[in-house]
């Protein structure tokens, strides 16, 4: 079964030259072919009001085997059980009778399989120059440009704004991630066996590659097999795959380093659900659904999410035969999504790369975001999944002129050893390129629901070009136009985006706070917001109170203007700073907030023994009902990022989404 498809391929990055030219024609992804579908032994049943031992014996009886309660879930009335063996009742052979003999069981609301998502091979695309690493973001010259200049001109993003991305975990000490970094939580529940199941050299079990099962350290350990060993994709090296991808909404930027992120102050929730080979399960997503957003049942040894997400990226696609091409009405991981909107959470998943087929689960079903790829110019990338829907949002993210992303990663072949970037292709990139578009506009105005982003997003989407659209057949790929169903909503555009919100019933201030970032000394450090605007767009008619909301106290210099002073007390302590930027010509408020980092903290175990509790996203309430906030980019450090001269190393692609 080929789900949870990492798919990418690399180029890695050193700081050297800006462009290099890769020998070798274009080559054009191919459909993954269909595999043998096998029945699954574990089943998540959803059944209000029941007692385990209860619907454990009404499930042996209709399928007649035995059964055993494998653990409640943290998705309210759900359980996951395990069959001891295939049921060889006469209608029982096949997953989809099995589904339905549960689903006929008095009080069940619905049954879904504990699918494995995997990793899927796509083969890297080929291109004569990269004349630039994020062309998309701040070349203005291509028709797709994000044109990020002018939004981070006026907004960076806000620290009070969490992105939970569910992937392999992250790097801590990455020095494009560290000091954006939440706690998080390990949700892979199998442990790893010393070699897996091993058919023809290939590794088929998969588990947590930590040596583990849960726990309350989501780093990434690498999801390498184990020596002389293939994942079934025939990847033999870690993909550092959820560093990456957490990069990419929310690098550390203007930082002098590999990239610039979408979003530069928002926090970053990792949740782990892969490990080796890049496999997960689908019950354990659910639980990290249920976590992440601060919901559903309380497991008293994991505990409530102190950091509840406002933002849901998972990275993770399938075709499976199980799923009748389509999301079920009962379904787990659905159900799971349409709860974190409930709690105001917008998930947004990538489409999936199955080189023009339709959208996959789980970015099919209802009230996700589905994220497809682009290229520079508008035209999709041939890898992408695409296809519109009223149930769901399509838009198409553009990567650079070949639908590539940049992100963070290591160059440790099995466990973790340096700092690098590389080049990504797969829907997996164009995911968190949503989701930072979609924290930057939850920090200028976060009261908007998920339904307020998704009407924005779609109504101010920018058009498919003409032959935006493609077809594969035998290898050659024929461009057409999208039609109003063929490839989605249109193309990511965050700057009409933003400039929608800005001018929403009501419009706030925008408190312009420059990015977060790491400081290695005790201080002083020097915040400037003097570019914040007003509820206009304007500068003038605006007031500043700040004030210090996380962390070990620090000594603070003028508190009433457009620029903190830290002072000094930054050493061992991770600290916020909650701008709140006043409009007096209309009476109304906004906040924006901050966060330093000392290099020498450990983001997964610090507590602060002053100003804050275990909750990093706390901030003064604010008084129109706005929050959040960005920040005008300086431009000297926008040059010097653009500046970065990066040379490219081809790499043997590891492949996953």
């Amino acid at each position: 079964m080929k789900l949870y498809q990492h798919v990418y391929s690399t180029l890695a990055i050193t700081a050297s030259a800006l462009s290099c030219s890769l020998a070798g024609a274009q080559e054009v992804p191919q459909p993954v072919a269909p595999v043998a579908t096998p029945t699954p032994m574990r089943w998540v049943v959803n059944m209000p009001n029941a007692q385990a031992a209860d619907m454990v014996q009404k499930a042996q009886t209709a399928l007649g085997v035995p059964v055993n309660m494998v653990r409640q879930l943290l998705q309210p009335d759900s359980y996951l059980i395990e069959m001891q063996s295939l049921p060889v009742l006469g209608n029982l052979q096949n997953p989809q009778a099995i589904a339905a003999a549960l689903k006929a069981m008095p009080g069940v609301r619905f049954a879904s399989p504990d699918i494995p998502l995997k990793s899927t091979a796509v083969p890297a695309p080929s291109d004569a120059n990269y004349a630039s690493n994020q062309a998309s973001y701040m070349h203005a010259g291509a028709y797709a440009s994000l044109r990020m200049q002018d939004v981070w001109e006026q907004t960076r993003g806000s620290a009070g704004v969490v992105i939970a991305v569910l992937d392999s975990g992250v790097l801590f000490e990455h020095r494009e991630l560290k000091g954006r970094l939440l706690p998080g939580y390990d949700f892979v529940t199998r442990v790893t066996p010393p070699t897996g199941t091993v058919e023809v050299g290939t590794v088929f079990d998969s588990g947590s590659n930590d040596g583990d099962g849960r726990d309350p350290d989501p780093s990434d350990p690498g999801d390498a097999p184990p020596p002389g060993f293939t994942c079934s994709d025939g990847s033999t090296d870690s993909s550092w795959h959820g560093t990456a991808v957490a990069s990419v909404a929310a690098a550390q930027s203007n930082n002098g380093q590999f990239l610039a992120g979408m979003d530069w102050n928002a926090k970053v929730l990792p949740v782990r659900v892969s490990g080796r080979c890049g496999i997960a399960t689908s019950s354990d997503i659910v639980d990290a659904f249920y976590w992440a957003t601060g919901s559903g049942n309380v497991d008293p040894t994991i505990g409530v999410n102190p950091n509840p997400a406002n933002v849901i990226n998972l990275s993770f696609a399938t075709d499976s035969a199980l799923l009748d091409g389509g999301c079920p009405v009962g379904d787990a991981v659905a159900q799971a999504i349409t709860d974190a909107r409930g709690e105001g959470v917008t998930v947004v998943i990538s489409a999936g790369n199955n080189s023009g087929g339709a959208i996959q689960y789980p970015a099919n079903c209802p009230g996700t975001i589905a994220a497809g790829a682009a290229e520079q110019d508008g035209q999709l990338a041939t890898y992408t999944a695409k296809g519109a829907s009223n149930n769901y949002l399509t838009l198409h993210a553009p990567g650079n002129a070949s639908g590539f992303y940049l992100g963070a990663s290591n160059t440790g072949a099995t466990t973790p050893s340096s700092d690098t970037a590389f080049l990504f292709a797969g829907t997996s990139f164009s995911a968190p390129m949503v989701a930072g578009a979609v924290s930057l506009l939850k920090a200028v105005r976060p009261e908007l629901t998920p339904s307020d982003i998704d009407g924005l997003l779609r109504n101010n989407a920018l058009a498919y070009p003409p032959n935006a659209d493609f077809t594969v057949n035998a290898g050659i790929v024929t461009r057409r136009d999208c039609t109003g169903i063929s490839c989605g909503a249109g193309l990511l555009n965050p700057l009409a985006t933003l400039a929608a919100v800005r001018s929403l019933a009501t419009p706030l201030p925008v408190g312009n706070v420059p990015q977060s970032a790491v400081v290695g000394s005790d201080g002083p450090f020097s915040l400037d917001a003097s570019l914040s605007s007003n509820s206009a767009g304007a500068a003038e008619n605006l007031t500043f109170a700040w004030q210090q909301v996380y962390g070990n106290p620090v000594v603070l210099a003028g508190t009433t203007g457009s620029t903190l002073q830290v002072q000094s007390g930054m050493t061992g302590n991770i600290a916020e700073f909650a701008l709140t930027v006043t409009d007096t010509s209309t009476n109304r408020s906004n906040i924006s907030v901050i966060r330093l980092a000392n290099s020498s903290v450990n983001e997964r175990t610090f507590t602060p023994s002053g100003t804050g509790g275990g909750s990093t996203t706390g901030s003064p309430t604010p008084a129109s009902g706005g929050g959040g906030g960005g920040g005008a980019l300086n431009l000297l450090g926008l040059l010097g990022l653009a500046g970065l001269l990066l040379a490219h190393r081809l790499q043997q692609p590891h492949c996953r989404l």
